[in-house]
């Protein structure tokens, strides 16, 4: 299932690069994709939806990328669900690079090939702190 995983990293290194034609290429070649990122808004279905998207993300002035740490692979005939963590990075326009904790999920299909490609995936950004941020205080 490696080949699995590694999807993972083709598509942040995509990402990084901020080239859409390759991450439309991580994708099954039909129409029935869904990409949906960590932020509100940013979730597409269809190849020219998904397209626009990305393009759209790819023009801010940060670039994002991710790489996998560690993940788990259920197996489907023919498919594949992957939840993954990952060290996310946010490269600034001014060399400056902010590291966040990352996760993808996502459904991929394998190819007559062979090859693993998505058919959907979902990125988010794991907020450890929010569990102490909603206990009571102690104090007192």
């Amino acid at each position: 299932m490696s080949d699995v995983v590694e999807m993972v990293d083709r598509l942040g290194h995509a990402f990084l690069t901020r080239d859409v034609e390759a991450a439309l290429a991580c994708f099954v070649p039909d129409d029935d994709i869904t990409y949906v990122g960590s932020e509100a808004g940013e979730s597409a279905t269809g190849r020219d939806a998904v397209r626009a998207l990305l393009t759209g993300l790819f023009a801010r002035p940060e670039a994002y990328g991710w790489q996998t740490t560690s993940a788990t692979v259920h197996s489907l005939p023919g498919a594949a669900f992957l939840i993954a963590e990952a060290d996310g990075a946010e490269h600034a326009a001014d060399g400056t690079v902010e590291p966040f904790p990352y996760r993808i999920t996502g459904l991929l299909s394998r190819r007559s090939s062979g090859a693993w490609l998505w058919r959907a995936v979902q990125g988010s950004e794991p907020t450890p702190e929010w569990r102490a941020s909603q206990e009571p205080s102690r104090s007192g």
